[in-house]
């Protein structure tokens, strides 16, 4: 009876309708105040105030190969580290943690407390509470914090990290944001050296009681995991192996590496990257930094960017004199900086899920997809959507006018449990209608040139995003 599509349409819009006026139907985040003013919410601020990472996912586990969420979902982060504490310690605040998190979709932060050269050995009180200020700062954003014991020596200090991680472990190690970073870049140390140190470490950890996953560095700079997977740390559950790399010094044979510890079942986290030489200036590559990001979101390895600092070198994300405390303008970022933010932008799932990249298709003109990058929060139809490996699937309805929101969403062994839409500065909850779409009439027209941002979460609790524009 309704096999006429602009019937069946027409009848569907004023049934939404009706119910939105009856409140049945209603915006999910309201930008007015008690007075009756409205709030001016940039974009930015919208797209990340959608959802908060540990609020999805919850206390992070490893399971094989791969860091996942309580739901058993495979889970990846993005986000940035601060510059070694005792330098860039005027970056350890909130007003920085919250900025990254709101207006970068970052859904992780590192904490990289510096131990040597007038760091944490010299001034343990001060360091500690930099760490702390950050930590607290995560906590309260909802987005996850590495611990970093950010040192090249860490298996001479074994017993200041011990009494260290003991008392940081005792403060969080019931809170599901806390991931623990033992060691950062062991230099010449042998695995062996490595090993034994992390073990102590690790038994001080756990002997709190806290079960929080823990992030152990390799040999030659936190590179050769190959070599750790041949010795693997045993006894412990929860443990991840750090790799790290600058774009234009370390390419395909690192790659290589990276792929022989995961066949050999090792849990891989880039806790520092750069876009540049191993020095952390000059040779900002751009082009090897996004074949990187490509095979990170491949094998979903969770990352974070070096720096967060204003250091006047090409690794660092700020311009130097950069506000120490967040809310930066373009014209404050380097181009690393800017080409960072983009790539969290991407696959950050409505600010800050950070889990999926979303196979999507639409029958309308395609979803706004990132700039070349493998995954995030494109479609198949945007520019530079790329290839992706989550099994969520859009289609946005070819009937796409001003007034009338609806996909239909697929997850092939898996039920879609909600569906948002954010548009500008308002986000919808989309209702299952009988026809198979998730539609809303909203009461105000949608602009022309608008970017609709569908999110779709399943029934384990992992979300996927789809850009469309509208019309």
């Amino acid at each position: 009876m309704l096999a006429d599509s602009g019937f069946r349409l027409g009848l569907c819009v004023a049934a939404v309708q009706a119910a939105t006026l009856c409140s049945c139907v209603a915006s999910s985040e309201d930008t007015s105040q008690s007075d009756g003013t409205e709030v001016e919410v940039t974009d930015e601020e919208a797209f990340a105030a959608t959802a908060r990472p540990v609020d999805t996912h919850g206390r992070l586990q490893i399971v094989g190969k791969e860091l996942r969420n309580q739901y058993n979902a495979p889970v990846q982060l993005k986000g940035m580290s601060l510059f070694w504490s005792q330098w860039g310690g005027s970056f350890y605040n909130a007003n920085v943690v919250n900025s990254i998190a709101d207006s970068w979709g970052a859904t992780v932060v590192r904490a990289a407390m510096g131990v040597e050269s007038g760091g944490y050995l010299t001034n343990p009180a001060a360091e500690k509470a930099r760490v702390k200020a950050v930590v607290d700062a995560a906590i309260a954003k909802g987005i996850y914090v590495i611990i970093d014991w950010h040192d090249h020596s860490a298996s001479s200090h074994t017993e200041q990290a011990k009494a260290f991680f003991g008392e940081m472990a005792r403060t969080y190690g019931n809170q599901p944001n806390v991931l623990f970073e033992i060691f950062n870049e062991p230099d010449g140390e042998p695995w062996s050296e490595i090993k034994t140190y992390a073990e102590a470490v690790i038994g001080t950890i756990r002997a709190t009681g806290s079960n929080n996953v823990i992030i152990v560095g390799t040999p030659t700079w936190s590179q050769d995991v190959d070599i750790a997977a041949n010795n693997p740390i045993t006894g412990y559950s929860n443990i991840a192996y750090t790799l790290h790399f600058y774009a234009n010094t370390h390419r395909e044979s690192l790659r290589a590496k990276a792929r022989t510890a995961m066949d050999k079942g090792l849990a891989l986290f880039v806790t520092e990257f750069g876009t540049c030489d191993a020095s952390g200036n000059t040779g900002l590559n751009l082009s090897e930094s996004q074949t990187w990001i490509n095979f990170l979101n491949t094998n979903k390895i969770s990352w974070a960017n070096w720096s967060l600092f204003d250091k006047n070198e090409t690794a660092s994300a700020l311009v130097p004199g950069a506000s120490t405390s967040g809310s930066w303008p373009d014209s404050q970022l380097t181009e690393s900086g800017r080409w960072v933010k983009a790539r969290m932008l991407e696959g950050s799932g409505g600010g800050g899920g950070g889990t999926t990249s979303s196979s999507s298709s639409s029958s309308g003109t395609g979803g706004a997809g990132g700039s070349g990058g493998a995954g995030g929060s494109g479609g198949t139809g945007g520019s530079g959507g790329g290839t992706t490996t989550s099994a969520f699937q859009f289609t946005v309805s070819p009937n796409i006018n001003s007034w009338w929101i609806q996909v239909k969403v697929v997850e092939p062994g898996y039920t879609i449990r909600s569906v948002t839409a954010r548009v500008n500065t308002r986000t919808y909850t989309l209702p299952l209608q009988s026809w198979g779409e998730y539609a809303l009439s909203p009461s105000e027209a949608i602009p022309s040139g608008a970017t609709v941002v569908f999110t779709a979460t399943d029934n384990r609790g992992v979300s996927a995003t789809f850009n469309k524009t509208w019309p």
